[in-house]
């Protein structure tokens, strides 16, 4: 599991964060839990890749909470602030919104993210009948940066092209 600073990370955040169930949790004020991961992938362009996830594990219809895009890049800092890594997200097309949740995530990282410190790729493309959603994340300070996009670009236009 990567570890990160709660304490750190608490400075920062609206909720409280702990270490839980291979992840860091947090409670909204609503009581809805959510979960961040970071699950190891293969490398791309020669540098260690983690997915990141967020998962809100209770079932529960809430209201729009910006609590929750703030703990998401307060964890993000603090994993960059580790890490020289990649982080991979994927939006989760089990119920067939997974345009939204890309547009949700676009949304949050040009809100929340220093746009000189990252460098983000998207791409989608229907495969097996299915929409996916993928974007990379890269900390420009990065000494594999050009590597690692130049490698997800070609990943990005194998996966649009048709047979």
């Amino acid at each position: 599991m990567i570890k990160l600073s709660l304490e750190r990370i608490n400075a920062k955040s609206p909720y409280e964060v702990k270490e839980a169930n291979g992840g860091y949790e947090f409670r909204t004020e609503n009581g809805i839990l959510y979960r961040i991961r970071f699950l190891a992938e293969n490398p791309i362009g020669g540098c260690d890749t983690y997915q990141f996830a967020i998962s809100k594990i209770d079932n529960i219809r809430s209201s729009y909470d910006p609590n929750i895009s703030a703990i998401t890049f307060i964890i993000l800092d603090e994993f960059f602030t580790e890490y020289e890594n990649v982080l991979l997200y994927y939006c989760d097309s089990s119920d067939h919104r997974e345009a939204g949740r890309n547009r949700l995530f676009i949304r949050w990282f040009e809100t929340a993210a220093n746009p000189n410190r990252f460098t983000i790729r998207t791409t989608h493309a229907k495969v097996e009948g299915q929409m996916i959603y993928v974007a990379i994340i890269v900390e420009n300070r990065n000494s594999l940066l050009q590597a690692i996009t130049d490698d997800f670009d070609a990943t990005a236009v194998a996966l649009t092209e048709k047979p």
